[in-house]
């Protein structure tokens, strides 16, 4: 394996876009990705999986835009299925949030991404379940969608194979940096791999990498989490994505039931010092380890928005860590003072929807050519020297999932 010398540490989503961006550009030979478990096993596979371009931050947009040219890239020119369901967003808030959907639709319509007002019979045409009297005013995007997070990953790196990197099963325990430059690193059984280049994109464990390099990332693993109902006639399979900005809710078909999260007031959030490699079986808050507690806190909320909750069953729930960034940034691009080594990770929640624009941006970056948005915002060393332990940062990373209230 010492003839790569582009090693890819993690095989979630953001680690398999940067070694298809690398890939597609003629490095395949020299990528090698290591993952402990299996490819997309943390995660990524417990992701909702939307896929939107609607932000309030161009540089998010332009990534998200990119992630969509990366699907089309996949499904055209290697034929893979990675569950794509194109039904549009729906964004529906009460007249006291009607300058929020006009800002989101201004937003989107600047950078060219399509929207349409809807009438209230033409939403709930679109989403049967919500309450009429739940809303006042409605903007769709027909171009959203969603996909299975699982399959996405996974096409990422077969189609990164066929152009030469490889994948192989290794426990990562150390970066090896030396002179102020990457030199390769080390495994779990102590063996080490020399490499002049390698991107951290290890997820909720990335800081347990960087740390001791003297680079803490200014990220931390947040409970995310949403739930699946039961089956029921009221939820098409092709009805739309929908998000309530004013109860910071969202919701998808998933087979014939609704996958639905909501605002947690107070998100539990974890030392990454403490999470296993296998999150089965990993829990947040042993007082609400299946998430009956957040769910029951949030109804108050959601059912109005959605009456069914009060008699429908929960079919299932999943819960994930998630890094959160205080400032609602990502934590993408060139380490600071270490030569050779790039950071893929902080996604907020919307790790699918940005992972094309950061499989690109990296790879740009690693190329050294010019990067298609500014790598400034989302600098790994931002914030400096600090402890990204301390239980008040933690406390900032939880409230930055607290406020979100985009897709």
């Amino acid at each position: 394996m010492n003839e790569r010398d582009i090693l890819i540490i993690g095989g979630g989503i953001f680690g398999a876009a940067v070694a298809y961006e690398l890939a597609r550009h003629g490095l395949g030979n020299r990528v090698l990705v290591l993952e402990r478990l299996q490819p997309a096993a943390g995660a990524t596979s417990r992701a909702a999986a939307l896929v939107t371009m609607v932000r309030d931050d161009p540089g998010q947009i332009a990534l998200a835009r990119q992630t969509f040219r990366t699907m089309a890239e996949l499904e055209q020119e290697f034929g893979e299925d990675i569950g794509r369901r194109t039904v549009g967003a729906l964004h529906a808030a009460p007249a006291s949030h009607l300058a929020v959907l006009q800002a989101r639709a201004a937003g989107a319509a600047a950078h060219g991404i399509a929207s349409t007002w809807l009438d209230k019979a033409e939403a709930l045409a679109r989403a049967p379940w919500l309450a009429p009297e739940s809303f006042d005013h409605a903007v769709f995007f027909p171009d959203e969608c969603y996909v299975e997070p699982y399959l996405f990953a996974t096409a990422l790196l077969r189609a990164a194979v066929a152009r030469g990197a490889r994948c192989t099963s290794a426990e990562v325990t150390r970066i090896v940096v030396d002179a102020g430059a990457v030199r390769g690193i080390e495994l779990a059984d102590r063996s080490t791999l020399a490499a002049g280049l390698v991107v951290n994109a290890a997820g909720a464990w990335a800081n347990r990498l960087s740390v001791d390099l003297g680079l803490p990332l200014p990220m931390a693993p947040v409970r995310s989490q949403y739930w699946i109902s039961e089956p029921a006639p009221i939820f098409p399979r092709d009805g739309a994505i929908v998000l309530l900005p004013a109860i910071r809710a969202y919701a998808r078909p998933e087979v014939g039931a609704l996958l639905f999260g909501i605002r947690e007031r107070q998100p539990a959030v974890a030392d990454a010092r403490r999470l296993p490699a296998d999150l089965a079986g990993f829990v947040f808050d042993p007082d609400d380890a299946d998430g009956w507690a957040n769910l029951a806190e949030g109804a108050d909320e959601l059912a109005p928005c959605f009456p069914a909750l009060n008699t429908l069953g929960i079919a299932h729930y999943l819960t994930g860590p998630s890094n959160y960034t205080p400032d609602r940034q990502l934590v993408v691009g060139a380490a600071p003072k270490i030569a050779g080594l790039f950071v893929a990770s902080g996604c907020n929640g919307s790790g699918i929807s940005f992972a094309g624009g950061v499989g690109r941006l990296i790879g740009e970056l690693i190329r050294g050519a010019a990067p298609f948005v500014d790598p400034q915002p989302s600098a790994p060393g931002r914030r400096g020297d600090f402890d990204p332990y301390a239980p008040d940062f933690l406390a900032a990373c939880a409230a930055a999932r607290a406020g979100k209230t985009s897709g």
